[in-house]
């Protein structure tokens, strides 16, 4: 269900799509509209903030809102309107902009003194402390020294690869797809990577036992919730067998947790919980629930592997920015974040819904498509005939921007037959034109390849 500020963004641009509010006309008032739908002004306000930020509308002082000349959501909503299925970043006025500002300036007070030196590289103990009350409720019982603040899940990846591991491996195992920002890392640390298949069903627990006996397994790099860029998940008993397959060849795991704030099943544990702690690193990134620029992320570590990343940190950037840390610490300890998580999991769960029942009706049974139960992203495999790339061309002259599927494969496994579709930033009925100029031009490739 949308959220009170869509509904009302949604109803100004019916308004004025059927001529009910014309180019330089006031629009209603804010009281007005609050009354209408039986909320407070500020929603409101945000509402209009949005059109505004669109170029649709324009405050004047003392007056109110009007609409621009010669412009409306009609002219901004037309079929040549670019749709970004590629872009993982979220909507601007879908992110908590006034509640970190608030928590920047208080840490900015709090950390005052801390502004002129340097900070602990594992992140201030008040902040690691907020995240393991944070993680206990996760079913992840790690005290404030097992985790360190990194800036940004990218960061750790970095420093993961590059690290040494106890044993002899040196090969870095990764599902295939995969977070192409995690196969980035690993080929600059000049890591050898081999790939292990995954599809919507999970992977194979026998490859992947043949792999962890063979011994040169370094670490395997596994994404168990909404996987990008297939979008689902693993089921509980496949995590119970990875994390066994892990404590009996003693191979460690990093677990990328990125979307865990969209998980709605409460017996999903992630790996970290059933493997008690040994076998995994947890990374949590705090980018695509809170503000991406924050760059903000922790890690969670077995106790061998503690001071080597540790130190790999401090050589790194020696600390991460105070004033970030801080203001993540208080957006968690007062309340804000588990509100804004509990937000964004219900408004995702919805939006995902509806994409896959426009899937079902614009693919049919003719284009496979996975089905995530949430999250933010979908792949669609395309027929024989039709080449990721080409359709990206085609989709590119008609304002539709998607991600070929390649660039999460390692070069040996590439096969320009899929496109990945993100809903992160895409509104409800763009979802649907997009998917049906998506339908058109894979059937026109699809004839012209024939």
């Amino acid at each position: 269900m949308d959220t009170k500020h869509e509904q009302i963004v949604a109803h100004m641009i019916r308004e004025v799509e059927r001529g009910h509010i014309r180019s330089g006309h006031k629009l209603p008032s804010v009281r007005a509209l609050a009354k209408m739908f039986s909320c407070s002004p500020n929603t409101v306000v945000r509402a209009y903030q949005t059109l505004e930020r669109d170029d649709v509308i324009y405050p004047v002082p003392k007056s109110g809102y009007y609409l621009v000349e010669g412009k409306g959501p009609a002219s901004a909503r037309t079929e040549s309107e670019p749709i970004d299925f590629a872009s993982t970043t979220p909507r601007g006025d879908f992110l908590p902009f006034q509640e970190m500002e608030h928590c920047l300036r208080k840490a900015i007070s709090l950390y005052k003194e801390e502004l002129f030196g340097y900070t602990d590289p594992q992140g201030i103990f008040s902040l690691r402390n907020e995240l393991s009350r944070y993680f206990h409720a996760q079913q992840m019982f790690a005290k404030p020294d097992q985790i360190a603040v990194v800036t940004g899940a990218q960061q750790a990846f970095s420093i993961l690869t590059r690290m040494p591991f106890p044993g002899e491996g040196r090969v870095v195992l990764v599902e295939q797809p995969t977070y192409f920002g995690f196969l980035a890392a690993a080929r600059v640390a000049g890591c050898p990577v081999i790939g292990i298949h995954r599809d919507e069903h999970g992977i194979d627990l026998e490859v992947l036992e043949s792999y962890f006996r063979s011994g040169q397994i370094k670490l395997f790099y596994t994404v168990p919730r909404f996987l990008n860029p297939l979008g689902t998940s693993y089921s509980l008993e496949q995590k119970r067998r990875i994390a066994d397959l892990a404590r009996q060849y003693d191979v460690y795991i990093v677990e990328d947790d990125y979307l865990a704030d969209l998980e709605e099943d409460s017996k999903a544990d992630p790996l970290y919980a059933l493997a008690q702690s040994h076998h995994v690193i947890y990374v949590k990134s705090f980018s695509k629930t809170i503000l991406p620029g924050i760059r903000m992320g922790a890690v969670l570590l077995p106790d061998r592997l503690l001071d080597p990343f540790i130190r790999h940190k401090n050589a790194a950037d020696i600390s991460s920015p105070i004033l970030s840390q801080g203001a993540l610490e208080l957006y968690i300890m007062s309340g804000m974040y588990k509100r804004h998580a509990a937000r964004i999991r219900e408004h995702y769960r919805e939006k995902m819904r509806y994409a896959i029942e426009v899937c079902a009706r614009v693919f049919g049974s003719g284009i496979h498509y996975t089905c995530p139960s949430s999250g933010v992203f979908i792949t669609i495999r395309l027929p024989q005939y039709v080449k990721a790339s080409a359709l990206q061309d085609r989709l590119l002259q008609r304002g539709i921007s998607v991600t070929n599927v390649d660039q999460h494969l390692l070069p040996e496994n590439q096969r320009n037959d899929r496109i990945r579709l993100c809903i992160i930033g895409v509104e409800k009925p763009r979802i649907e034109a997009g998917m049906i100029v998506i339908e058109e031009e894979i059937r026109r490739l699809e004839r012209r390849m024939r």
